[in-house]
């Protein structure tokens, strides 16, 4: 009995504490576990949703305008050989702030942009000026389809620098995209030390070629600029990138005895009226491709866009056998074929990687 009343005698302060004991660790949990489901909910709202969500289908058919705008402009700049491109190229940067001055003065929008984006945005228009100069080098010097395969063989620029510079995961998948746009992009350049080219009467451009490759860079770059500052009114990313372009151009035109300048055509001012009516062209199209691009950057992720985006070598290909009856041959089909398959691959990653577990070797994504 006394033993009895002993233990009835300590069990209700050693309950109690033990109770408190389970209640403040009971809490502790609760709160770490709330804590912790917190941040994993802020961090799939940075991370985006992991369903593919929908389509921007208005998105998808800007993208599409844009890239018809993109491809009748270079066409003009190729098929205008009476006038140097980069007097060209200085038109049209003049006629694109010509257009979107008014806009920003209607909509009382500061030139400079926001200021946490200005910076950023000088790195955009000096970016997409040597971008749009290597691009009407290479136009005006290389077959319309060549040209343009190349251009988009920007992705594997991306995937490179996300790896060394991001730290982002490349595994089997990204890497059999990267070695397939390599061997694309070899196709059509078939550089002299890789295929040697028995025939002494051919001539290998390296300034074309190198203008287009570096214009691929460029691109890769500029894109992932243009996506960081999506905040900013389309009328400012365009003025940007006109001035910038205009500055360049006009230096690069000045310096009449550089290679831009050799055996590209004359003066702008020396130019029949027609020829200026078809380089006023290369200004209004460019000037479309470029805000209807920006819009659909706004709009849709960058991989769908890019994806809409490899139509153009397409429509760039029929341009070439329509217009200037110059039919590819096998090796830069096939390359130009590659290209286009690893750009679609790239854009649509996401999906490939939602159907296939990640430990299969196709979705590995740990290198």
């Amino acid at each position: 009995m006394g033993v009895q009343k002993a233990i009835d005698g300590v069990s209700p302060s050693s309950t109690s504490s033990e109770q408190d004991s389970l209640r403040d660790s009971s809490q502790s949990n609760y709160s770490s576990i709330v804590d912790h489901n917190e941040l994993h909910r802020k961090i799939k709202e940075d991370l985006g949703p992991t369903a593919a969500r929908r389509t921007n289908w208005w998105a998808i058919l800007l993208t599409f305008l844009s890239g018809v705008c993109f491809t009748l402009s270079s066409g003009l700049v190729k098929g205008i050989e009476l006038i140097n491109p980069m007097e060209l190229l200085a038109l049209r940067a003049a006629i694109q702030i010509t257009a979107v001055a008014p806009l920003i003065a209607w909509k009382l929008i500061n030139p400079f942009g926001p200021p946490g984006y200005r910076i950023l945005m000088m790195v955009q228009g000096f970016i997409g000026g040597w971008l749009l100069v290597a691009l009407f080098i290479a136009f005006r010097r290389l077959p319309l389809g060549d040209a343009t395969s190349i251009i988009f063989s920007s992705p594997v620029f991306v995937l490179i620098m996300s790896f060394a510079f991001l730290r982002e995961l490349c595994g089997t998948f990204r890497v059999v995209i990267a070695i397939t746009l390599v061997t694309g992009l070899v196709l059509i350049t078939r550089p002299p030390f890789i295929f040697n080219l028995g025939d002494p009467s051919m001539t290998y451009d390296v300034l074309g070629y190198s203008a287009a490759v570096l214009g691929a860079f460029l691109s890769a770059v500029n894109i992932v600029v243009m996506r960081k500052c999506k905040e900013v009114h389309f009328s400012v990313m365009v003025l940007y990138l006109s001035v910038g372009s205009l500055v360049i151009s006009l230096s690069l035109s000045f310096a009449a005895e550089g290679p831009w300048a050799a055996g590209m055509g004359g003066s702008l001012w020396s130019a029949p009226l027609v020829e200026w009516a078809y380089a006023s062209l290369v200004g209004v199209t460019g000037l479309l491709g470029q805000v209807l691009l920006v819009i659909a950057l706004n709009l849709e992720s960058a991989g769908k866009v890019a994806v809409t985006r490899s139509l153009d070598i397409v429509l760039a290909f029929i341009l070439q056998i329509c217009y200037w009856s110059d039919v590819p041959d096998i090796m830069g089909a096939v390359g130009s074929v590659l290209i286009c398959m690893c750009v679609i691959a790239i854009g649509i990653e996401e999906q490939i990687a939602q159907l296939f577990p990640q430990q299969w070797p196709c979705c590995v994504y740990s290198w």
